[in-house]
C-alpha cells in the first residue's frame, strides 16, 4: 500500500489539472487574438483595394492615402507599360485581373491593377499585431500565475478541510490504542466516501471488540473446564488408587477382596467413562464430517433398545416422510441417546417416553419428552453447562447435554430445553440444508 501524503497528492493533481486549462486558455485566447488582428488588417487591405477599384483613377489615390496611412497601409502607384512597337499612345482598357493578399516576411501587400494599366500596390506591416499579441501573452501569464498563486492557496485551505474527518478518523484509532475501546466515529450519513469508511471503521472495532470478548470468554471457560475436569478426575483416581493400596498393603480375605476388586472395577469404568466424555468434548473443536442422515433411521433403533431397558415403560416413536438433514450420524447419535438415556434415568419404571421426529419449516426437530420430575425453570439453561448435575446422585458426570447442545450448534441447529408442564421436553432442531 501506498502511503505517500494524500494532502500533497490532492493538491498537486488539483494544481496540474488547473496548470493545463490555464495554459490551454491562454494559448485559445492568443491565438484568437492574433487571428482577429491578423483578420481585420487583411480587412483594410481589401477595403482599401476595392476603393480604388470603385474610383478607377489613380488620382483618387492623393485623397486616400493620407487616410490608410493612418491606418498603417502604405500606396506605392506604378504607370503601365506600352505595347510593344507602339507609338507611345495607351493601350485600350483591358479587363482587371484578380488580386489577392500576399505575404512578404512580415508583410501583408495586395496589388490592384486599374483600367488604365497603372499598377497600385498596398502593403501593411505585422509588427504591430505582434507587438499587441506579446503584450497580451504577458498579461495572460501574469494574471495565470496570479490565479495559480491563488488556487494553490484555496486548494490546500479545501484539502485541509476536506481531509479532517480522516484526521478524526486517526485520532478516534490513537484513542483506542490507548484504551478507549468504547469510542466510535458514529458517522452523520452512511451514503457518502467518508461516510462508509467510519462506518466501516466501526464495524471492525465491533468485530474486534466481540472477537476480544469471545477469546475472554474462551479462555476463562478453557480454566474452568480444566479446573472442573481436574476435580472430576481427581475423586474416581483417588478411590481407585485407595482400593487398589488397601488390596495390595493388607491382602484381604473373602468378601473383602471381592469388594475392593468390585469398588476397582466401577471406579475403572467411571473413570473410562469420564476420560471418553472428555476426549468428546475435546474433539468437538473440529468440523464435523456432514453427509445425509435421516433422523429418523438413528432415532428408530434407539428406541428399540431403550424399550428393551425399560420394557414396563411407554416408549412412542413417531415421525414424518423425510426427516433427513446433513450432519455427521455417529455425533447426532450420540446427541439422541444422550437425551433419551436422561430420559430413562428420569422416568419411573412404568413411565412414558415420546420421541417425535418431524419437518417444519426448513428444519427437522427430534422432541423427547417424559413424565419424570422434569427441570426446574431456573436451571433449564444451567445444565447445559460442563459438570452440571441436577442429582448428584445418579450417575454421570454432567458433560452430556453440554456435548449434545455443542453438536447441535455444530450443524447450525440447537438443543432447548423447553417449557413443559409434565416431565422434561428437549428439542433438537437441525436445518434440512447446508
Amino acid at each position: 500500500m501506498k502511503t505517500g501524503s494524500l494532502r500533497a497528492r490532492v493538491t498537486l493533481t488539483n494544481l496540474a489539472l488547473l496548470a493545463v486549462v490555464l495554459a490551454a486558455v491562454v494559448a485559445a485566447v492568443t491565438l484568437a487574438y492574433r487571428a482577429r488582428l491578423d483578420g481585420d488588417l487583411r480587412n483594410r487591405l481589401a477595403a482599401a483595394g476595392a476603393a480604388v477599384e470603385q474610383a478607377s483613377s489613380p488620382a483618387a489615390l492623393k485623397f486616400l492615402a493620407p487616410d490608410l496611412a493612418l491606418e498603417g497601409i502604405a500606396t506605392h502607384a506604378s504607370s503601365g507599360a506600352a505595347p510593344p512597337g507602339g507609338t507611345g499612345t495607351h493601350a485600350p482598357p483591358s479587363a482587371k485581373t484578380a488580386s489577392m493578399i500576399q505575404t512578404h516576411g512580415s508583410l501583408l501587400i495586395l496589388d490592384e491593377t486599374l483600367r488604365d494599366g497603372t499598377r497600385i500596390s498596398f502593403s501593411a506591416s505585422r509588427a504591430s499585431i505582434d507587438h499587441a499579441v506579446t503584450n497580451l501573452l504577458l498579461i495572460e501569464l501574469v494574471v495565470a500565475a496570479a490565479a495559480l498563486a491563488l488556487a494553490t492557496l484555496l486548494v490546500l485551505r479545501v484539502t485541509r478541510t476536506a481531509l479532517r474527518p480522516l484526521s478524526a478518523v486517526i485520532e478516534t484509532a490513537t484513542r483506542i490504542a490507548n484504551g478507549d475501546s468504547k469510542l466510535r466515529l458514529k458517522p452523520s450519513r452512511t451514503d457518502t466516501e467518508l461516510g462508509s469508511l467510519a462506518t466501516a471503521f466501526d464495524r471492525m472495532l465491533d468485530a474486534l471488540e466481540t472477537a476480544i470478548e469471545e477469546s475472554r470468554a474462551s479462555d476463562a471457560a478453557t480454566r474452568r473446564f480444566l479446573a472442573d475436569a481436574s476435580h472430576e478426575l481427581r475423586t474416581p483416581i483417588a478411590a481407585l488408587q485407595a482400593s487398589v493400596e488397601t488390596l495390595l498393603r493388607e491382602q484381604p480375605e473373602r468378601p473383602e477382596r471381592d469388594r475392593l476388586e468390585a469398588a476397582i472395577a466401577r471406579d475403572s469404568e467411571r473413570l473410562g467413562r469420564l476420560v471418553n466424555d472428555l476426549l468428546g468434548l475435546a474433539r468437538l473443536e473440529a468440523h464435523p464430517n456432514r453427509t445425509p442422515t435421516d433422523l429418523t433411521s438413528i432415532a428408530r433403533p434407539l428406541v428399540e433398545h431403550a424399550q428393551a431397558r425399560a420394557p414396563h415403560a411407554t416408549i412412542v416413536l413417531g415421525t414424518d416422510n423425510d426427516t433427513t438433514v446433513y450432519g455427521d450420524p455417529d455425533a447426532l447419535e450420540r446427541v439422541l441417546r444422550n437425551l433419551i438415556d436422561n430420559a430413562l434415568a428420569a422416568i419411573q419404571p412404568t413411565g412414558r417416553i415420546d420421541v417425535q421426529v418431524h419437518r417444519d419449516n426448513g428444519y427437522v426437530e427430534a422432541l423427547i419428552a417424559d413424565d419424570g420430575p422434569g427441570v426446574p425453570e431456573d436451571q433449564r439453561q444451567r445444565i447445559f453447562e460442563r459438570f452440571v448435575r441436577l442429582d448428584p446422585s445418579k450417575p454421570g458426570h454432567g458433560l452430556g447435554l453440554a456435548i449434545a447442545r455443542r453438536i447441535a450448534r455444530q450443524h447450525d441447529g440447537d438443543l432447548v430445553c423447553e417449557p413443559s408442564p409434565n416431565g422434561a421436553n428437549f428439542t433438537l432442531r437441525l436445518p434440512t440444508e447446508l
